[in-house]
């Protein structure tokens, strides 16, 4: 893998993440611009197999944020065929199923996602699990989704990645139960 292009590309996403701020206005001209010229120095790279899992995903990111939804979808279900066991990909691609609705084929990859980065459970980790958990009670699986939470838990081992785990239903049921100021 061309790791430069990789690391050129990323630093360009970055600075035009940076500069964007926080995220609510669309993409100015030259934004939008300089995400086209991160995708455009990938694209060699990816035509002739030199993107590892990162460089994949990165590449997904920058066509999800210049408004391909299909392509980013290709180009992360290409990244799984190419490497199975990065849970990485699965998480993205879980992620980008989420986000169409497409509810079966997110749970699928954010499950292979949470089992294939189990001995790392880090806070990226942490999130995937909490995306699962997500998934599964839109599916309307809620014991598997508690069963899930609950294992994850007991996988992190720092507090930011707990945060992830916190069941927002346990916040509202102790919200519901303070008693009122009178």
């Amino acid at each position: 893998m061309d790791r430069d292009v990789v690391d050129q590309a990323h630093e360009i996403y970055f600075n035009v993440i940076v500069a964007h701020g926080d995220g609510d206005e669309p993409w100015t001209p030259e934004q939008r611009s300089e995400l086209r010229r991160a995708l455009q120095l990938l694209e060699p790279a990816d035509a002739a197999g030199d993107l590892g899992p990162e460089g994949i995903q990165l590449m997904a990111s920058l066509c999800l944020e210049l408004g391909n939804d299909e392509r980013e979808e290709h180009v992360l279900r290409a990244g799984v065929d190419a490497f199975p066991g990065a849970p990485g990909l699965h998480a993205d691609l879980g992620a980008a199923y989420a986000n169409l609705g497409r509810w079966a084929d997110a749970i699928s990859h954010l499950a292979a996602a949470v089992v294939l980065g189990a001995d790392d459970a880090d806070e990226r980790w942490a999130m995937t699990a909490s995306q699962l958990v997500d998934a599964l009670t839109e599916c309307g699986d809620q014991e598997r989704a508690e069963a899930v939470r609950t294992w994850a838990r007991g996988q992190v081992r720092d507090e930011a990645a707990g945060q992830w785990l916190e069941d927002d239903d346990d916040d509202d049921e102790d919200d519901d139960a303070s008693p009122s100021p009178e």
